[in-house]
């Protein structure tokens, strides 16, 4: 699952954002087999427009609606300039969250790609969350 939530914690929709409008992408995943499914790798590619906050580097403390999520469960977690990908192994009733923080900075339409989860070495697991057109709009009054 894959949602966009603002500093707050409420829903947002990505389709059309302000310039400067700093949110949050927020994936979950979880596995309905009763097996344990390993080596996940869940990759997520941002449009050009939007940039990740490097909050990792600053030290900066997860938002407190995200403090009851399953966070950092992660084996192996590799931020670059336009995606996140994650690394994890998964288990029945088990659903884990991750989070990024996103910064809209350049003007103009976009595609967001989708969101994919699967086992690296088994191809009977994987997941896909479609993705969609953005764009990133002057502010208002400019």
């Amino acid at each position: 699952k894959v949602r966009y939530l603002t500093e707050d914690g409420s829903p947002l929709n990505p389709s059309t954002l302000e310039q400067g409008t700093v949110f949050w992408c927020h994936l979950k995943a979880g596995v309905t087999t009763s097996q344990r499914v390993e080596n996940v790798a869940l990759v997520q590619i941002f449009p050009s427009g939007w940039e990740i906050d490097a909050t990792r580097l600053r030290g900066e403390a997860v938002p407190s609606w995200a403090r009851r999520l399953t966070l950092g469960a992660e084996a192996y977690l590799d931020i670059r300039d336009d995606r996140a990908m994650w690394f994890f192994d998964l288990y029945r009733g088990r659903e884990l969250d991750f989070l990024v923080k996103l910064i809209a900075v350049t003007e103009g339409e976009y595609i967001l790609a989708p969101a994919s989860a699967e086992a690296m070495y088994d191809r009977d697991f994987r997941a896909l969350v479609p993705g969609q057109r953005v764009q990133v709009v002057a502010p208002e009054g400019r």
